[in-house]
């Protein structure tokens, strides 16, 4: 056996394969980061018009909404090699797009996605693909997202996060100018733990919810909403809550599905 290594035919083949490889690994297409976007959103990310390889490279985002995709941003990212030893695909991701910006530490396994330092900026719409309300009650505004660390599992929620709802309002019911508003989401594993509170504005929506792994589409919110006596308008937003007229605090109860 060493005998035959020690040829110098079968070491230059030797040579010229690892060589081959290397050449391979090195330029596997970007188109294999959508791969991994859309296994692990389960069909809901997707990356369209992927230019340069999987270690650095850039693409479109998209998010599907209903049987279309919405384009979000333009997107670049680099990768860590070395993750791929263990599994992972390790991303640094920066991006922009009309009046989106985008940065984050993300990584994605077999297993599920980690999230760290995420910032995302963009118009309230960018929830229809991920709430079915959302694309009748057509929102209005910017959303915020910060995350400091989240990871998501195949049943399991970690790490906190916060959105903000700025010049809040639905196209969709008639219902502009709501107010601005904040949700902080604090996941503990199998259970995530989900606080609404009013920032200003005359459509006053405070309360509590949750999401669990037993029934991952679905959060409920439970809590105390009240509108301006003079805002009328939201008459039929506040029946779509549950609640009867404007001017009085009354208690709701909100069944929201994902996905």
């Amino acid at each position: 056996m060493r005998r035959w290594l020690r040829r110098p035919g079968v070491r230059l083949a030797l040579l010229g394969t690892g060589a081959y490889l290397v050449f391979l690994v090195a330029n596997v297409p970007a188109a294999w980061v959508g791969v991994a976007l859309e296994r692990a959103s389960r069909g809901n990310v997707a990356l369209g018009e992927a230019r340069g390889t999987v270690w650095k490279g850039s693409g479109a985002l998209a998010l599907r909404s209903g049987g279309a995709w919405r384009g979000v941003a333009d997107i670049e990212w680099s990768c860590n090699p070395l993750a791929l030893f263990v599994g992972r695909v390790d991303l640094r991701i920066s991006g922009s797009g009309r009046d989106t910006q985008l940065r984050a530490l993300a990584s994605f396994g077999t297993t599920g996605a980690s999230f760290r330092n995420v910032e995302l900026s963009a118009p309230a719409a960018v929830i229809e693909p991920v709430l079915a309300a959302a694309a009748f009650a057509r929102p209005e505004g910017r959303l915020r997202l910060l995350a400091d660390s989240v990871d998501i599992g195949a049943a399991s929620l970690h790490g906190a996060a916060t959105v903000e709802w700025t010049g809040a309002g639905l196209g969709g019911m008639q219902a502009q100018r709501l107010g601005d508003y904040r949700l902080q989401i604090t996941g503990s594993g199998d259970r995530a733990a989900l606080t609404l509170a009013t920032l200003r504005g005359d459509l006053q929506l405070n309360g509590q919810g949750e999401w669990r792994a037993a029934q991952p589409r679905l959060v409920q919110l439970r809590g105390v909403v009240e509108a301006a006596a003079e805002r009328k308008d939201l008459e039929l937003l506040m029946q779509a809550l549950g609640a009867r007229g404007t001017g009085t605090s009354q208690p709701f109860t909100w069944s929201v599905p994902i996905g």
